[in-house]
């Protein structure tokens, strides 16, 4: 399960809707403050991205939450947005070449280039009905999985 944690803005229902606070992907380097990386990523305002989860452990407005997403919907979701495009693109790339080959039009650059933007085109397009489909799956659907402040904090 991948984790992170929000703070729930407002509950609607059997949802929520949480904020959570985007970080450098080197946040925690010990590099800190001497990186490159780091000192670009301090020129651009910091977003506070918004998701509508589930929200099973009945969260309220202002707790502090830890959201979750499973791998397995992370992976499957990476390798049709990505590879399926890049793959049709290359694929009608290959077929245009040979197409315009086959005809002998040309040397078949033209054929390779149309034919890629065609695949490219058709791998995005596959790449939302993927998404579409998968819309309502629980699978796909970050939830709030716990309070982030699991253990009272005891003073004294």
């Amino acid at each position: 399960m991948i984790e992170e944690s929000a703070r729930v803005i407002t509950c609607d229902g059997d949802y929520a809707l949480v904020e959570t606070q985007q970080q450098a992907a080197c946040g925690n380097c010990q590099a800190g403050s001497s990186c490159g990386t780091s000192v670009i990523a301090g020129f651009f305002k910091r977003r506070h991205p918004q998701l509508r989860v589930r929200n099973p452990i009945e969260a309220k407005a202002g707790q502090q939450v830890v959201i979750g997403l499973d791998e397995r919907a992370l992976l499957r979701a990476s390798l049709v947005s990505y590879l399926l495009p890049i793959f049709t693109l290359i694929l009608c790339a290959i077929a245009g070449l040979e197409l315009v080959r086959w005809m002998e039009i040309g040397q078949g650059e033209l054929g390779s280039i149309i034919g890629g933007l065609l695949g490219l085109i058709a791998g995005l397009i596959g790449a939302r009905g993927f998404a579409s489909r998968h819309r309502t799956d629980a699978l796909y659907e970050p939830e709030i999985l716990r309070s982030a402040y699991s253990h009272p904090i005891r003073l004294g």
